[in-house]
């Protein structure tokens, strides 16, 4: 089958604007296929504020040695998981995606949470 040379160029053009997988783990996905190689899950978290859904890349843990990037290990329900890795910060200004914050997870222990 031939495909006329415009169509090429589009689907082409789609496929380079679409990006490949990120550069640094913990942001937010529209797709697995959109998130590092380490933090290879996109999982749907709850935004307790506004009921929001807050697709972030990430990863499953049962330490935080697991956890790529000096993430956190933190205990979660969402997307089926009993853990999943989290951004480490110190204050909310290290949380990047939309909605973020920083909360302590557990003692000694802050993340950026939805």
């Amino acid at each position: 089958m031939d495909h006329p040379p415009r169509l090429l160029a589009l689907v082409a053009a789609l496929a380079l604007s679409c990006g490949g997988r990120a550069e640094t783990p913990y942001g937010p996905c529209r797709a697995a296929a959109t998130c590092n190689e380490s933090t290879e899950l996109c999982v749907a978290f709850r935004n307790r504020a506004d009921g929001s859904s807050v697709p972030l890349c990430t990863h499953a843990c049962s330490t935080n040695a697991e956890c790529p990037d000096n993430g956190v290990c933190v205990e979660t329900l969402a997307g089926g998981y009993r853990s999943l890795c989290m951004q480490r910060c110190r204050g909310d200004s290290d949380c990047t995606f939309a909605g973020g914050f920083c909360a302590t997870v557990r003692p000694d222990d802050r993340a950026c949470v939805p």
